[in-house]
């Protein structure tokens, strides 16, 4: 880049008076070579923050031709960037009034570097012709030279007696002592066309404030201070200029003051009138157009400082972007690219980007921003990424080495910066179904607390519900018979009938007839055993006869020799086996009647008689479960009360927990309404510094909250839409249907509708009871219809009612108040997204004050933004054959200056508007 300070307007010390070994009143020593050799080389030893100096000749400007020349020449002074003539007279009179003994007024020509030093000494100097009465009456009348001021002083003390003169000092001196200008002369020779827009007046202060005001010298002491540009004071210490500076404007008069050394002295002495003995600080071009800036914009350019402004807030910043070879702009196009070489350095606080219609001003912040994670952009296209162009980022405005170098590649970086893009504002706050998205964005800028439903009331709602029905399943147990088999009334009946059983089975008369019972079952089974034994021996008895005869058959074969076994030779075992069995068969039969007798009687008893008497002890074990099962039950029942009552109903005792539900939600009202107070009250944050409070209460002037519980009806039926049975319930996709049967309207027919209709609805065969539960008792799924956000309303109107321009604008508000003292931002195009009152009313100030404390880039078309805000640096991007350049400057550049009025329209408008707001008070 070849300009000079393309960085733009920076902070460098100015002294605008310093006296030469060539002024007549001087300190440094004779006027020799020597002399102006130490004096030279104290002015090298100045600190590298001085920049600029007013080399300050009383008449003449002979010490400034010869700085000139020593720099010029002999490459000496190489440290200050910048000389400017200054020619100081002592004026006597001024518009009539006669100061009399009191010190004489200072005034300071300070002439343009860009003046020849010819064209000063010929068409000013030598043109300013004062006359002077001797005591003898005769006048002097002379142009001022050096030779007219000695031969002036010559003639006056060729007056004075031979015993005096050694009171009396040079010719030269004694004629300067006793010259007073006469200020008409000096605005006369000054309307020259040559010096037009090429000088400017300053005052001194301490001259000024000499002169006493009273009735007859108010208007003009006003006058003099007023008909200059600048005053110049000497102070002691900061604190003393300040002072100076207050009264001046208590004293509503020019209080454009500047702290100068008016250095007599080498810096090696005490005296506070010494080289280096300066705090002023201005930021500007080190240009005399840059030292015209500070009447357009004194606060923002002037400050008295010890150090640095830049130093007094620590703020990260983007330093530099460099592209280090031709690139394409995007991907898939050939015919737009960035050119090589371009190294834009960046100002940290105000840069504006400008330029016309698709001359790349965007397209640069765009590409750069779609680099880091996080930031959108929106531009259409892929862009190309590889590594071409650089960005350098500090960390720190404290540092020169804190500092982070990117590559611009595929892989985005985290850099912490907010870019607003192309339309963004407008776009977020356009979308109007997106009212609680935006409040919610609003919320988190401001930082205020989360809206948060109780935790501890959720899971006790939760556990409450799911309990309450856990008992209402309990209680409507089955079993086959279709018995509710929990409830209490089946359990007594259950309990009387066991009871009544065991006390039945346990009398002495019915003890006997069962253990009698179990004796004769025990004796029958003997008997029968028995009666069976004699069957198998009969049979065992003729079968053996048959297997006997069968191998007597065998061993005759056909000579017969053995006899067959007759049947009849067993007679008497058989008859005795039959006898047997009859007295068996008698006696079973009879212990049968027996035996019939008592199970008749314990006909109910399903069991084994046998052992019934045994299992008492069981059936008293399950008398003793069931009578548990009871207390369980009345436990239960109890506690399925209590639980109706805890969460349906309140009393004068207790708060239901849907009526704690509804009260939550109205405590988290007042408590984003409590964070929202505690955001503006920017009189408790300690740690901003009272322009930083200035700021945050001009940001947040106009703005205002209002917190709502929000149901959202439809919401909420789309919801319950999950929840309905459709083959059971023809409503499901009808929800005006839905909502004459529900009747839920807002949140206080919903709250109503849980204290009184839910558990009608809850057992409604057509609808999905759990799904249906947790739709209104899970916080996570309430949340979806039922919330609590804040309404950021603007000058009383809330969001909805409101232009999109000024959503905008409170949406932007919003983000620079909560972060107003940190990252940098870039913003493109403001005035697309803003509403115009608040860019000229509002956004230029707040610019003006946000640049102090963090950097910040905009692109924009807006001529009041730029030139108003005071921008420091101005990027002008052009696009040349599909060539992207930027070249950059600040405001005092006359380059960038035409540029601004080509290419913003209204440009010229807004420098006059900016050069008329600092009127002169007289």
């Amino acid at each position: 880049m070849s300009k000079k300070y393309p960085k733009g307007s920076e902070w460098r010390k100015w002294d605008l008076h310093v006296h030469t070994p060539s002024s007549i009143y001087h300190r440094y020593g004779a006027d020799t070579e020597e002399t102006w050799e130490k004096y030279i080389e104290d002015l090298e030893n100045l600190s590298s923050d001085f920049s600029v100096l007013g080399i300050n000749d009383y008449f003449f400007i002979d010490g400034y031709e010869r700085l000139v020349k020593e720099k010029a020449t002999k490459g000496k002074l190489k440290n200050i960037d910048l000389l400017l003539p200054v020619v100081e007279f002592r004026i006597e009179k001024f518009a009539g009034i006669d100061f009399g003994q009191l010190k004489r007024i200072n005034l300071h020509v300070i002439f343009s570097n860009e003046l020849p030093i010819e064209t000063i000494k010929s068409q000013f100097l030598q043109t300013l012709e004062q006359s002077y009465f001797l005591e003898n009456g005769e006048q002097w009348t002379r142009a001022i030279t050096k030779e007219s001021v000695q031969e002036l002083g010559a003639k006056i003390k060729s007056t004075v007696p031979s015993e005096q003169l050694h009171k009396y000092g040079t010719d030269l001196t004694e004629g300067f002592n006793n010259l007073n200008v006469k200020e008409d002369k000096i605005f006369e020779a000054l309307q020259k066309d040559c010096f037009k827009g090429k000088y400017l007046i300053a005052i001194g202060k301490t001259e000024w404030g000499d002169l006493k005001w009273t009735d007859a010298s108010i208007a003009t002491k006003k006058s003099i201070i007023n008909k200059a540009n600048i005053v110049f004071t000497a102070s002691e210490s900061i604190e003393a200029f300040h002072k100076a500076k207050s009264q001046l404007t208590a004293q509503q008069v020019n209080d454009i003051l500047l702290d100068c050394s008016d250095s007599h002295y080498l810096s090696t002495e005490t005296d506070k009138d010494r080289i280096g003995n300066c705090f002023t600080w201005i930021k500007a071009d080190p240009t005399f157009e840059g030292l015209v800036q500070i009447l357009y914009e004194p606060n923002e350019r002037i400050k008295i400082s010890d150090s640095n402004p830049n130093l007094e807030f620590d703020k990260p910043y983007i330093s530099n972007i460099t592209i280090n070879d031709d690139v394409k702009v995007f991907q898939d196009e050939e015919d737009l690219s960035f050119s090589k070489n371009e190294s834009i350095p960046l100002n940290q606080n105000l840069v504006a980007i400008i330029g016309g219609r698709g001359e790349g001003k965007s397209m640069l912040t765009d590409y750069l921003a779609s680099s880091f994670i996080g930031q959108e952009h929106s531009k259409e296209g892929d862009f190309n990424k590889n590594g071409v162009v650089n960005l350098s980022y500090h960390k720190s405005n404290q540092s020169e080495e804190d500092i982070i170098n990117f590559d611009l590649t595929e892989d985005k970086k985290a850099v912490d910066f907010i870019y607003i893009n192309q339309g963004r504002l407008k776009n977020l706050v356009e979308k109007k179904d997106k009212q609680f998205q935006l409040a919610n964005s609003i919320r988190r800028l401001a930082k205020l607390k989360q809206p948060e439903f109780n935790t501890e009331l959720d899971k006790k709602i939760r556990e409450s519900i799911n309990e309450y029905h856990e008992l209402e399943r309990f209680f409507e147990q089955k079993d086959e018979d279709n018995n509710l088999i929990n409830s209490i009334e089946y359990l007594e009946i259950q309990e009387k009938s066991i009871n009544d059983f065991i006390s039945n089975i346990t009398t002495s008369e019915n003890k006997d007839k069962l253990e009698k019972y179990s004796e004769n079952l025990r004796l029958r089974n003997n008997l029968n055993s028995k009666l069976k034994e004699l069957f198998e021996l009969e049979n065992e008895l003729k079968n053996a006869i048959e297997e006997l005869n069968l191998k007597i058959i065998k061993t005759n074969g056909e000579l017969k020799r053995i006899s067959l076994i007759e049947l009849n030779s067993l007679q008497k075992q058989f008859d005795e086996i039959n006898n047997w069995k009859g007295e068996l068969e008698k006696e079973i039969a009879s212990i049968s009647v027996t035996i019939s007798v008592v199970k008749e009687e314990f006909k109910d008893y399903k069991g084994d008689l046998t052992t019934l008497l045994n299992d008492i002890a069981k059936f008293q074990k399950r008398l003793s479960e069931i009578r548990e099962n009871i207390a369980v039950s009345k436990t239960r029942k109890e506690r399925l009360e209590s639980l109706k009552i805890s969460l349906f109903e309140t009393t004068d005792d207790s708060i239901s927990l849907i009526d704690k539900m509804k009260l939550d939600y109205n405590n988290q009202v007042v408590e984003l309404i409590k964070s929202w107070d505690e955001f503006k009250d920017v009189d408790s944050k300690d740690t901003l510094n009272p322009s930083q409070k200035s700021i945050m209460k001009n940001l947040l002037t106009d703005l205002e909250i209002e917190v709502k519980v929000d149901f959202d009806v439809s919401k909420f039926y789309d919801e319950i839409y999950h929840c309905i049975d459709g083959a059971k319930w023809r409503i499901k996709g009808n929800k005006e249907a839905q909502k004459n049967s529900f009747e839920i309207r807002d949140s206080d027919t919903f709250f109503e509708f849980l204290r009184k209709k839910y558990l009608e609805f809850y057992h409604y065969d057509g609808i999905h009871s759990k799904t249906f539960k947790n739709k209104l008792f899970d916080e996570l799924e309430r949340k979806k219809y039922l919330k609590v956000f804040p309404i950021l309303k603007y000058k009383g109107k809330d969001l909805n009612k409101i232009s999109v321009g000024q959503k905008g604008t409170v949406y932007l508000k919003m983000m620079l108040a909560t972060e107003a003292f940190s990252k940098p931002i870039i913003f493109d195009q403001p005035e697309d997204d803003l509403d115009n009152e608040f860019i000229m009313q509002n956004l230029i100030g707040l610019f003006k004050e946000l640049k102090q404390y963090r950097q910040v880039i905009i692109v924009t078309h807006n001529a009041n933004l730029v030139v108003n805000a005071d921008a420091e640096q101005v990027i002008v991007a052009s696009n040349l054959d599909g060539k992207l350049n930027y070249s950059s400057g600040s405001l005092e550049d006359n380059e960038i200056n035409s540029k601004i009025c080509q290419i913003l329209e209204g440009g010229e408008i807004a420098f006059e508007k900016r050069r008329n707001k600092y009127q002169k008070i007289g």
